[in-house]
């Protein structure tokens, strides 16, 4: 092996037939040695060729705009380095190629709609090459975002999945999204307060209700507010709700779908519910039994459907259309202190804490798989029964 003065970085060696020139370079922290073939060891102007390719390739490892590959198809060190054809595929490209191929698959309607938000979310990191992402890339992402956790972990994991299609490809020997654990780069990791309670949840007390009900300008709108109040159902769930699921002998309602709107599209979708556990039977507290019951008059014998917009009398067309034409409209008549209509299912869920009721019926009728979500949001409020009724933890075995 030899060198010349005035090449650094650049040797030449004799294998079986002729001396061939080598440079060395140093590439993600790994010293790289690579063959030039064709390249003659005796000729000054390819040694010349030679200290100017190993510039080129530092310039532009240092730019961040060197791919293996394309300098070294053949390279055993490809298996680390990336694959030839795809290594300058960037975050974006299999972003998008993992939504299309959810959609291929069928997933919802809603699901989709949120792995697109989630990959619009990831922009500053679209144009980067998946063979050149790093773990610092992510972990920087994180930094800069001020978002929640769940919301940051849902889009990295959609990245996550992204990218493991590029592993599958040999693009990338490992997944950067692996090494990061946002809950270690994020400002707040729990929405909780000095309270102790969950800052999304911002129940509604039964003042508050009563001022929205009596606030309400169609008999039609209090029929749904009041359900939703004492039902604990998701705007999309009230907007799919059909009277063939109306139990009255039994007093119990079977929530199996939704409507949600494709802004796309301009059209409603009826779809299962959110998860599995999201299809369920619920037990008519009196104040939804009544509420149905006065609905009847409205839509049982023109419509399927429970409810309607109370104006155009016409299906819901989801939860969009509840919130912009009923809530909004109500609320502020009512002179209450806004918040969004999901608290209606917060505060049917506080109530039944407060009244003493099982934490696996609760849950059972909020739709959740177990009371851990329970204790996730509701801790405080939990806690404040338990420290009134003396329970120490232990609720009542049944419903009252």
């Amino acid at each position: 092996m030899g060198s010349r003065s005035g090449y650094p970085g650049v040797s030449s060696r004799k294998l079986k037939t002729r001396e061939t020139l080598y440079i060395n370079f140093s590439y993600r922290g790994v010293r790289c040695r690579e063959p030039l073939p064709g390249l003659n060891a005796e000729l000054k102007k390819d040694w010349d060729y030679a200290l100017g390719l190993k510039r080129e390739i530092e310039r532009k490892i240092s730019l961040d705009h060197f791919f293996y590959a394309d300098y070294f198809p053949k390279s055993p060190k490809l298996k680390n380095f990336g694959n030839s054809n795809k290594s300058g595929l960037t975050v974006l490209h299999y972003l998008n190629e993992y939504i299309e191929d959810a959609e291929k698959r069928g997933l919802s309607l809603s699901t989709i709609r949120g792995y697109e938000g989630a990959r619009n979310n990831l922009a500053p990191l679209h144009d980067i090459p998946v063979a050149s992402l790093t773990s610092a890339d992510l972990k920087n992402f994180i930094k800069s975002s001020s978002v929640s956790i769940k919301t940051m972990r849902n889009r990295l994991s959609l990245l996550n999945s992204a990218l493991n299609e590029a592993v599958i490809e040999g693009v990338i020997q490992f997944n950067p999204c692996t090494a990061v654990n946002p809950g270690k780069y994020m400002k707040n990791q729990e929405k909780v307060n000095t309270r102790g309670q969950h800052e999304d949840v911002d129940p509604f007390r039964p003042a508050e209700i009563e001022a929205i009900l009596n606030a309400c300008r169609y008999e039609q709108e209090r029929n749904l507010l009041q359900f939703a109040f004492y039902s604990g159902l998701r705007s999309s769930e009230l907007a799919g709700l059909k009277w063939i699921d109306v139990d009255f002998f039994n007093e119990e309602v079977r929530v199996t779908e939704a409507v949600i709107r494709d802004p796309k599209n301009k059209t409603s979708i009826t779809k299962g519910t959110k998860t599995s556990a999201g299809r369920r039977v619920i037990a008519l507290m009196p104040e939804a039994l009544a509420a149905l019951k006065a609905q009847k008059a409205f839509t049982e014998l023109k419509s399927e459907c429970v409810f309607e917009e109370p104006r155009q009398l016409a299906p819901l067309t989801g939860a969009d259309q509840i919130r912009k034409n009923i809530w909004l409209p109500v609320i502020k008549r009512s002179k209450v202190r806004y918040r969004n209509p999901y608290q209606t299912r917060h505060t049917f869920a506080t109530m039944m804490i407060s009244r003493g009721e099982n934490l696996w019926w609760i849950a059972e009728q909020m739709g959740h798989d177990g009371p851990e979500m329970l204790f996730r949001h509701y801790g405080s409020y939990i806690k404040e029964h338990d420290s009134k009724t003396g329970n120490s933890g232990h609720f009542k075995s049944g419903r009252n």
